[in-house]
């Protein structure tokens, strides 16, 4: 037998890297987005993670059995585990009575110490002191003597003990006698017998043991493991080795037996059918000699997907002075389904021809993927065939695929074809779908399609929403599909609870997580997609239209305010009442800008109440030519950009407003000082901190043109501020307070500013006055004079007579 030898990697970590890659954004809470690379997300193969496609290679239980295991339970917590169950419902005394039996070391004098506990449990525990003790006669027929009391009686331990026998029976290498006790233990906990620790589900692993020794193989446990747990426990301490020759039939059987124990979500039957796939992968003979039987090619196949990497995605992301890393399994196995002339054109239908399907069009065999996936039609097969159009480019033909794909799936629960993809793959489908619809230019279809799956992909429906729809087009879809009668009186909540660390859900990209779909943030997508409307109308223009999509009255109080004082800004009749509005209107835009009129997306990222400037939605579409972007998007995107298209663009905003309240008032008043104060705070809220000055000390391109965006944008706020602040030593009163201009501003007196324009005529003509007194008093008289003179001209005229 010829043996692929390679390092013995760590399970856990095996398991934690089984699904097919999706592009995502960098940073925490981050969603996953489909269109960051389009060329990679429509290349990529499609695959489930291993841990579901484990728990789904025999038919859904229809039992009530469910396992009990924790996979990080040390010695100690196991213990007290089996020690719990197995003194509920007992007297107080129980517990450190069982406890003496247990520490007796023989079973005879357990069974004499234990004259107080009920039958069942007398017996129970003398045996299992036996058992620990080596001597397995004597504790076969205590557990025996369980099972032999009245049903009544037995029932507490009848499990416990149908399981111990079948283990007894293994060690005695008493197979069929083992069989018939684990199927015994499943049968009685069916019926309805106490199983507190789950060993009906667990007898499943048991028995699979046993049919695993008459194939030929063992599992051997190493003294250490590769990532420092605790040495014994499952994770990464278990492989298999040969103790004679394959027995294919056994194998199936004990694979089977593994199968039901994962879908009953048992973490140790993922374990152990992953640990048997990469056994059977790395020998040339094993492949050979299973590869023919159904369900070891569905294990394999399954395996292959879930865990080489994606050489249709490397083949896109590498380039020759790159080159994707070798995928031993996916060539092996290939290998071996073409000696066996599996998926031939003439030969019968493979079991797993759907995933041998996936598995030629990953290996770039598209002539073998097609005639695969004609084999067995489904949502998967219809998958492949979608990505085979897209190879030919073909975006009509892929997108009926796609919808072919995604009606094979009922709008509610699995259905008879739902095995097919997890709910993760199923997401990725409809994604997928969208991402070729707006391919083709369906820009408002691209949205439908994705808005169903927006608490996966919210950041490919805020792109879409955002800056590919115009805002007609947006709020007539927001209207028809999420009108307010929808989300009235919806809360939308965050949902942060840490996940169980139990059974699968432990698997990170495995079963129990994809079931959850990634519904942390994005709970409230209707919500969300009426608030970024309202937003987005806000940025428009159209303030009047938007007050309606604030689904949080307070924003919606805000928001009317902004726009009141931009109103009075530009309708009131005094000066001072339009620098009034115009510096409510910056106070507003500074304070309540995000919530008013932010971008959901790049680059305000309300989605992350702005704590990165990308990470939602897409920050630059690829360069011209690229694949899968119209030019119609890059129109679409280049007119939706906020004004200005800057991150926190509301700051630029709020600036311009205060210095525009400056400009209706008085230069002699405190107002106008005041005002310029804010508007230099407001610019200097433009400034981000970066790293670095230097970005030529930054190797990674795009992190160097991030940190130049950011010293250019640094430079720009420099320089308003300093504008800003020029104007007021030129043009601005003495302030006391202006040693600390943009720093410390007060409120400005805008009753003061309007009483200013008389106060500051009358103001200077005294000063005039005191520094010409002698001009003054000339003038004076001068003025004096010339009254006095019209005057006296004015009676003689009225006093003369009339001309006859």
């Amino acid at each position: 037998m010829s043996a692929r030898k390679r390092p013995f990697l760590a399970l856990s970590v095996l398991l934690l890297t089984g699904a097919a890659g999706v592009a995502i954004a960098c940073g925490p809470d981050f969603p996953w987005q489909l269109l960051d690379r389009r060329e990679v997300t429509l290349a990529e193969t499609p695959a489930n993670p291993f841990a579901w496609e484990a728990a789904h290679l025999v038919p859904a239980p229809t039992d009530t059995m469910k396992a009990m295991e924790n996979r990080w339970a040390t010695d100690d917590t196991r213990a007290k585990l089996r020690t719990d169950a197995e003194t509920t419902g007992l007297a107080p005394d129980a517990p450190a009575l069982i406890a003496t039996l247990r520490a007796a070391g023989d079973g005879d004098k357990a069974y004499a110490l234990g004259e107080k506990l009920p039958a069942a449990v007398r017996l129970y525990t003398a045996a299992a002191v036996d058992y620990e003790a080596g001597r397995l006669d004597q504790a076969a027929t205590r557990f025996q003597a369980v099972l032999d009391l009245p049903a009544a009686d037995g029932a507490p331990r009848a499990v416990w003990a149908a399981y111990m026998l079948g283990r007894v029976a293994a060690k005695r290498d008493q197979a069929d006698v083992a069989v018939a006790a684990f199927a015994k233990a499943r049968a009685l906990a069916q019926g309805g017998a106490p199983d507190p620790l789950g060993l009906a589900v667990a007898s499943l692993g048991e028995e699979a043991r046993v049919r695993l020794a008459q194939a030929g193989l063992s599992l051997a446990t190493t003294a250490e493991t590769d990532d420092d747990t605790v040495a014994g426990s499952l994770p990464a301490t278990l492989r298999l080795e040969a103790t004679g020759p394959l027995n294919v039939p056994a194998l199936a059987q004990a694979v089977a037996l593994y199968a039901q124990q994962a879908a009953h979500d048992s973490y140790q039957g993922v374990a152990s059918l992953n640990i048997i796939a990469n056994h059977l992968l790395d020998s040339d003979d094993l492949l050979d000699a299973t590869v023919t039987d159904p369900l070891l090619q569905q294990l394999l196949a399954v395996h292959v997907l879930a865990f080489e990497d994606d050489r249709r995605r490397l083949h896109v992301l590498h380039t020759a002075n790159d080159p994707a890393p070798y995928t031993p399994h996916l060539i092996w196995l290939s290998s071996a389904l073409h000696i066996a002339h599996i998926g031939e054109p003439d030969g019968p239908v493979p079991a797993a021809a759907d995933r041998l399907a996936a598995l030629a069009y990953r290996r770039g065999d598209y002539e073998a993927a097609g005639r695969l996936a004609a084999m067995k039609p489904g949502p998967l097969a219809s998958w492949v065939q979608a990505k085979l159009a897209l190879q030919k480019g073909d975006l009509a033909q892929a997108a009926k695929f796609y919808a072919e794909a995604a009606a094979a799936f009922p709008a509610t629960g699995d259905g008879p074809q739902g095995s097919a993809l997890s709910a993760a793959e199923r997401s990725r489908l409809a994604g997928e779908g969208g991402t070729v619809a707006l391919a083709r230019g369906e820009y408002v279809a691209a949205l439908d399609q994705l808005m169903p799956m927006a608490d996966t992909y919210w950041g490919d429906v805020v792109h879409i929403a955002e800056r590919v729809l115009t805002v007609d087009e947006l709020k007539a879809y927001v209207d028809a599909k999420v009108p307010a009668s929808v989300v009235a009186g919806w809360t939308q909540t965050v949902d942060n609870k840490q996940w169980p660390n139990t059974l699968l859900d432990t698997l990170g990209v495995g079963y129990k997580y994809d079931e959850e779909a990634d519904r942390l943030r994005y709970q409230g997508a209707p919500l969300a997609l009426r608030s970024l409307l309202a937003r987005r109308l806000m940025r428009a223009g159209r303030g009047k239209e938007a007050l309606a999509y604030y689904h949080n009255p307070a924003v919606a109080k805000d928001a009317r305010a902004y726009l009141d004082a931009r109103d009075d800004a530009g309708s009131a009749w005094w000066a001072a009442s339009r620098a009034r509005a115009w510096f409510q209107a910056a106070q507003l835009a500074r304070t309540k800008g995000m919530e008013i009129m932010g971008t959901e997306g790049v680059p305000d990222e309300a989605a992350l109440q702005g704590a990165y400037d990308v990470g939602i939605g897409q920050a630059m579409l690829p360069p011209a030519g690229a694949a899968y972007v119209t030019d119609g998007e890059r129109k679409r995107f280049a007119d939706s950009a906020p004004q200005p298209d800057q991150r926190f663009h509301y700051r630029f905003i709020a600036t311009d407003a205060a210095e525009h309240a400056a400009d209706q008032l008085p230069h002699t008043s405190q107002a106008y000082a005041a005002t310029l104060c804010w508007a230099v705070t407001y610019a200097q809220d433009q400034r981000i901190a970066t790293w670095t000055d230097d970005p030529a000390t930054i190797e990674d391109p795009y992190w160097q043109s991030v940190v130049r965006r950011i010293i250019e944008r640094d430079k720009q706020a420099q320089g308003r501020v300093a504008a800003l602040y020029q104007r007021y030593l030129k043009t601005g009163p003495y302030q006391p307070w202006a040693a600390h201009f943009g720093h410390a501003c007060p409120a400005p007196d805008f009753d003061a500013a309007a009483k200013e324009w008389w106060r500051a005529p009358a103001r200077q003509a005294h000063r005039w006055i005191a520094r010409n007194h002698r001009k003054a008093v000339i003038g004076g008289a001068a003025a004096l004079a010339v009254l006095v003179a019209g005057t006296a001209l004015l009676l003689v005229r009225r006093r003369r007579p009339p001309v006859s």
